[in-house]
């Protein structure tokens, strides 16, 4: 092998091992990554949005812009829009009510939507947040509840009745056996009964009063 392609060899590895030392070493800024395989720890994927709230630019190196599609990929070719369709952040418009509370917070759990989703990044009691994400009682004084009349008896007034069932484990928080409620369960549910909202888990047994 002639020494220019071993002087070249010996720059590529240099720079390889520099790379993968400034994703993976010590310092705060850089996120989790494995020196020996190249690659996140393996529940990166569940626990990435924490980083990523934490310092937005260190993802960018690897993985592009997290704003432009255009821009995205980076080094590593993937994309964070492969899995957020808007990308790592709130659809345009999300600071309309029906758009962050009904379809959003309220919606079914998933990847996107639902209250366990919106804890991730404002917090465990939605005014304990993440990095520079805002507490939610910034804007709702009883969050996660929207402002009264959370009881009220329109749609148009974001009634709890329109959260879908899934979300029952976050309100069990502050809810368990009927707490910071005026309503109370009929009966006591059995021990280890998962939170649901008909069940006396909570507040209702298995109708809501009327």
């Amino acid at each position: 092998m002639s020494r220019t392609k071993q002087l070249i060899n010996t720059f590529v590895a240099s720079a390889f091992t520099l790379l993968l030392l400034g994703c993976g070493g010590s310092s705060t800024d850089a996120p989790r990554f494995n020196t020996a395989t190249g690659q996140h720890p393996t529940d990166w994927l569940e626990n990435h949005w924490a980083q990523f709230i934490a310092n937005p630019a260190q993802c960018s190196t690897c993985h592009g812009s997290t704003t432009d599609k255009a821009s995205t990929g980076g080094i590593s070719g993937v994309s964070c829009f492969k899995c957020h369709a808007n990308g790592p952040s709130h659809q345009p418009g999300w600071e309309v009510g029906l758009k962050h509370g009904r379809t959003g917070a309220q919606a079914a759990p998933s990847n996107t939507a639902g209250f366990a989703y919106c804890s991730k990044c404002h917090g465990s009691t939605y005014d304990n947040p993440v990095g520079t994400t805002p507490s939610c009682k910034s804007c709702h004084t009883k969050a996660p509840h929207p402002n009264k009349p959370w009881l009220g008896a329109s749609e148009a007034l974001s009634n709890h009745v329109f959260t879908n069932v899934g979300n029952a484990p976050e309100c069990y928080k502050c809810h368990k056996d009927g707490a910071n409620s005026t309503l109370k369960p009929t009966t006591p549910a059995p021990a280890g009964t998962a939170p649901g909202c008909f069940n006396n888990t909570m507040c209702h047994g298995t109708s809501i009063p009327r």
